[in-house]
C-alpha cells in the first residue's frame, strides 16, 4: 500500500512540475510576442528612400522597413494613394519622404494622420529649380508650335498625333517648382542618409518609455549610426569616382530626356543644352521631334541621355537622324529590393558616362 502511495505521489509531483514548465513556457512565448509587437514600423514613400531605410536598419530585428509604393513604381509625380496605402500609413511609426514636392499626396497624409512623424530626407538641401524660362524656347507641347507643324511626313494631322502610340496622354501633371531628384548627385544623397539617420534616432530617443530597456535602446541607436556611416562611406567612395571622372571630362553639350539627369550632369560637369520632357504624360508630335532633330544638328550636340524607366524610341529616332549618340541612364527609382541597388545603378551610370567619353 505504501509503495502504491509513493508511486502516486511521485506521479503527482511530475504532473505539477510539468504544469509549471508549460505555464512558464507559455508566459515566455507571450512575452516574446508582445516584444515583437513593439517593432519600429518605418514606411518609405518610394525606392530611393526605401534604400536608405533598408541600409540604416540592416540587421536590426526590431525595425521593420516597408515601401509605400511598389518597387517598380518609379517617380511619384502623379501617384494617387490607395486604400491599402492608407492602411499601411495608419500602422506606421515613421514615414520617410524624399521631399521637394516629389510626394504630391503628402497633404492628404498630413490631414489624415496629423500625429504621424514624417522625416523629410531632403531637409536643408538646396534643389535645382525647374528652368521654366529656359523651356519657353523648347515648348514641345505649345499649341502654336503644333500648328506650325500641322502635317507630318505622311500627311497626317499632327496636333494630337502620338509617335507609335508610345506616348498617349496630355501633358497635365505638374513637377512643381523644384527638381526633387537630388539622390542622383551622390553628395546630396549622403545628406539624405544623414537626415534619415538623425530623424530615426531622434524619434527613438523622444519616444523611449520607462518600460524600455535603456541598454537595448542605446544598442539600437548605436547600430543605426554604424549602419548609416557604413552606407555613407560606400557612397563617398562612389562620389570620388564621379569626381575623378569629371576631371577628364570634355563632352559636347547633351540633351536629356528627364530632368533627374540634371543632378548627375551637374556632378560631372556635363552641360545640358535642353531637356525634352519625356515621361508617361508627354505628347510629342512628329513636328516636335523634327524640331528637336534640327536643334541637335544646329547645336552640334553629340550626346542624348535618356532614362531606363521610359521608352527610348524617340531618342533612337533622333539618334538615327543626327550625329548624336544615345546613352541610357538608370535613375535608381526601381529595382529588385536589394540594399545595394542604388550603388549598382550609380556604378552603371558611371560606366555609361565613361563610354561617352571614350566615344567622343
Amino acid at each position: 500500500m505504501k509503495k502504491k502511495l509513493g508511486i502516486l505521489l511521485t506521479a503527482m509531483i511530475f504532473v505539477v512540475i510539468a504544469g509549471v514548465i508549460i505555464v512558464k513556457s507559455f508566459t515566455k512565448e507571450n512575452s516574446q510576442a508582445v516584444q515583437s509587437d513593439h517593432q519600429l514600423r518605418v514606411v518609405t514613400t518610394f525606392y530611393p528612400v526605401y534604400m536608405i531605410g533598408l541600409n540604416i536598419a540592416d540587421q536590426i530585428g526590431n525595425i521593420e522597413v516597408s515601401s509605400l509604393t511598389d518597387l517598380n513604381t518609379g517617380c511619384l509625380h502623379d501617384y494617387q494613394l490607395t486604400t491599402e496605402d492608407m492602411k499601411m500609413i495608419s500602422n506606421a511609426d515613421l514615414l520617410i519622404i524624399n521631399g521637394g514636392g516629389m510626394e504630391g499626396f503628402l497633404e492628404d497624409i498630413e490631414a489624415n494622420y496629423p500625429d504621424l512623424t514624417i522625416i523629410n530626407a531632403s531637409e536643408g538641401i538646396t534643389m535645382l529649380h525647374h528652368e521654366e524660362d529656359a523651356d519657353e524656347d523648347h515648348d514641345w507641347n505649345d499649341k502654336d508650335h503644333d500648328r506650325d507643324h500641322d502635317e507630318d511626313d505622311t500627311g497626317e494631322q499632327n496636333g494630337d498625333h502620338d509617335l507609335d502610340g508610345e506616348i498617349n496622354h496630355d501633358h497635365e501633371h505638374d513637377h512643381g517648382e523644384f527638381n526633387a531628384h537630388v539622390w542622383l548627385k551622390p553628395q546630396l544623397y549622403i545628406k539624405q542618409i544623414e537626415n534619415v539617420r538623425n530623424g530615426v534616432v531622434s524619434y527613438i530617443k523622444n519616444n523611449e518609455t520607462d518600460s524600455d530597456n535603456s541598454n537595448n535602446t542605446d544598442s539600437m541607436i548605436k547600430r543605426i549610426e554604424e549602419n548609416a556611416q557604413s552606407y555613407i562611406e560606400k557612397i563617398q567612395k562612389l562620389d570620388e569616382e564621379y569626381a575623378n571622372l569629371g576631371h577628364d571630362l570634355n563632352l559636347s553639350k547633351a540633351v536629356i530626356f528627364h530632368d533627374s539627369f540634371e543632378y548627375l550632369a551637374n556632378r560631372v560637369g556635363i552641360e545640358v543644352a535642353f531637356t525634352v520632357p519625356l515621361d508617361s504624360d508627354t505628347v510629342l508630335s512628329a513636328g516636335d521631334i523634327s524640331t528637336i532633330i534640327d536643334e541637335v544638328n544646329q547645336g552640334n550636340i553629340r550626346y542624348l541621355f535618356t532614362e531606363q524607366q521610359y521608352s527610348d524610341s524617340i531618342a533612337k529616332r533622333i539618334e538615327a537622324e543626327t550625329d548624336a549618340k544615345m546613352y541610357i541612364i538608370d535613375s535608381a527609382v526601381t529595382g529588385d529590393g536589394s540594399k545595394d541597388s542604388y550603388i549598382k545603378a550609380m556604378t552603371n551610370n558611371l560606366e555609361v558616362i565613361k563610354e561617352a567619353i571614350t566615344m567622343k
